[in-house]
């Protein structure tokens, strides 16, 4: 048997080591902005950030998203795709996902990039698309929508007294529009291969960073300028102090996990940043603005609703967003409501009572469902579902709540549609966080391996604190 100073001494040695390497373990999981942002085929460094980026390490312009692989980009509430990236010459090859598909079923929206950081490359030029124009001039380089009528291409705004409304599309130098008929199939495929920017940012401020061992990063507000920072953030004790805490944003209290504000990236997952206005507290998701309505974490009620359809069941141009049901699941009486906006077909009688009509103009017809796609209760209907999917310009999936949908079956009117959407959804807590802050635990997020982290008196696990020491 061992003396007691022998023990001790061991014992103390065994201690030492296991705390050198939780340090170092916890080290590495709050996060470094050395990490490369990785989704799919890009991998991108400074200066953007995302997923094992923390946002501080990028500009605030130049946040990437990964969702199913695919790399995207907000820029002016529009979301892009990211096709390449290309660090030598600093240029990025964005496409907007709602130009890839038929032309003439897209939504058309004006996307102005801002000057300040975006350069289109001289291969690249901005076209002017005309529509809603008048059906009894001929225009050159045009085309027939079925729902739109004509459409133009020009270099120059030749056509604003004749035609209602106009955007700009970015297209290769070598796309020449045709002198009288528009080639539908070549502007698809120009705009599907996308367009070049260059992205203007100070390298060399960078490199200055870099060479004193620091990270390189932003300032989260604009003008926004490099600033170098040192390369490990506050530990994970400072870290699970903030985290513990709540805060306030805009009508809302007592807010936590998955949410955050500037000053919290570690508390909250990065999809979930809140903007926080004098009487409501929003976050964007995929260019959708979600707005908190109520947030208790006594009685585990979390409960959102998309801005843009309050008090308004006709938003202009809207659009679905995937939500990260990962990270907050909906609840078990939410359901997805779809609504088929502009169809070219009028039903001449209520075919069942999942289905409703609206009118958000007077000349077309706009249709809703009020159960999820897949359910199986739309069987005696589905062949009128995958029509509307053809014969209207855009649908758009909103989750709502199951008893407001119940009632809107029961009372088909705008109010009560208006109604639903109003009231907004509930989502279920997160069930890692519950469990980590029952153990004693604060939640957070590791930017490093893009998961959730329990922040425990001075260490870092994965899931709940184990109280270990």
């Amino acid at each position: 048997m061992y003396s007691l100073p022998t023990s001790c001494m061991i014992l103390f040695f065994i201690f030492y080591r296991f705390h050198q390497i939780l340090c170092a373990s916890s080290e590495k999981e709050i996060g470094r902005c050395d990490a490369l942002f990785q989704c799919g085929d890009v991998t991108a460094g400074f200066p953007f950030s995302g997923r094992n980026r923390p946002e501080v390490c990028g500009h605030p312009l130049l946040r990437l998203h990964c969702i199913n692989n695919i790399t995207s980009l907000i820029i002016s509430n529009q979301e892009f795709y990211v096709l390449k990236i290309n660090k030598t010459s600093n240029t990025l090859t964005l496409a907007r996902p709602d130009l890839l598909g038929s032309f003439c079923s897209s939504t058309f929206t004006k996307v102005t990039l801002p000057t300040e950081i975006f350069e289109l490359s001289p291969t690249y030029k901005s076209v002017n698309v005309f529509y809603l124009c008048d059906p009894f001039l001929s225009y050159p380089s045009s085309s027939k929508c079925p729902e739109i009528g004509p459409i133009s291409l020009s270099e120059k705004p030749e056509y604003n007294n004749t035609c209602r409304e106009s955007f700009t599309v970015n297209l290769p130098t070598s796309f020449l529009p045709e002198e009288k008929e528009l080639n539908m199939t070549h502007l698809e495929s120009a705009l599907r291969e996308g367009f070049e920017v260059k992205v203007n940012i100070d390298e060399n401020a960078c490199q200055e960073c870099l060479s004193s061992h620091a990270f390189c990063g932003f300032d989260q507000t604009f003008p926004s300028g490099v600033k170098c920072g040192p390369l490990y953030p506050q530990d994970a004790e400072d870290i699970r102090r903030r985290c513990s805490a709540s805060f306030s944003c805009g009508d809302q209290k007592d807010l936590m996990y998955p949410f955050w504000i500037p000053g919290r990236e570690d508390c909250g997952h990065p999809d979930f940043k809140l903007e926080c206005n004098a009487s409501f507290a929003e976050l964007t998701i995929s260019s959708v603005k979600f707005r908190i309505l109520e947030m208790n974490y006594s009685s585990r009620v979390i409960r959102l609703s998309r801005s843009d359809y309050i008090s308004n069941i006709c938003p202009l141009n809207p659009v679905s967003a995937p939500f990260e049901e990962n990270v907050i699941p909906f609840a078990p009486d939410t359901e997805m409501l779809t609504i088929y906006y502009d169809c070219r077909t009028e039903l001449t009688q209520s075919v069942s009572t999942y289905v409703g009509e609206i009118s958000c103009h007077d000349d077309v017809r706009s249709y809703y469902v009020t159960r999820n796609l897949s359910s199986p209760l739309l069987s005696g209907v589905r062949g009128l579902i995958n029509d509307f999917k053809g014969i209207c310009r855009r649908n758009v999936s909103i989750p709502a709540s199951r008893p407001a949908l119940d009632k809107l079956e029961r009372t088909p009117t705008p109010d009560n549609l208006k109604k639903a959407l109003e009231e907004g959804f509930d989502l279920a807590f997160n069930e890692d966080c519950s469990l980590c802050m029952v153990s004693g635990g604060a939640c957070g997020y590791t930017q490093i391996s893009s998961r959730f982290v329990c922040y425990c008196d001075g260490w870092v696990h994965t899931n709940i604190c184990d109280h270990l020491f």
